[in-house]
C-alpha cells in the first residue's frame, strides 16, 4: 500500500506539471488576443465598406 507521503507527493508532481502547462498556455494568451482583435477590426472594416458599396447612388 502506498505511503500517504507518497501519495501526496505525486499529487504535488500532477499539480505542478499542470501550473507549468497552464503558465505556458498564459503566455500565449496576449499574442493569440491581439491577433483576433486584429482579424476583427480588418472584419469590421470591410463590413463597412461592403456596406457603402451597396448602398444606392443617388
Amino acid at each position: 500500500m502506498p505511503s500517504v507521503v507518497g501519495l501526496l507527493e505525486a499529487t504535488e508532481k500532477k499539480v505542478r506539471e499542470e501550473v507549468v502547462r497552464l503558465r505556458e498556455e498564459a503566455e500565449q494568451v496576449p499574442a493569440a488576443l491581439q491577433a483576433a482583435e486584429r482579424d476583427l477590426e480588418r472584419l469590421a472594416g470591410a463590413r463597412a465598406t461592403v456596406v457603402q458599396l451597396l448602398r444606392p447612388v443617388r
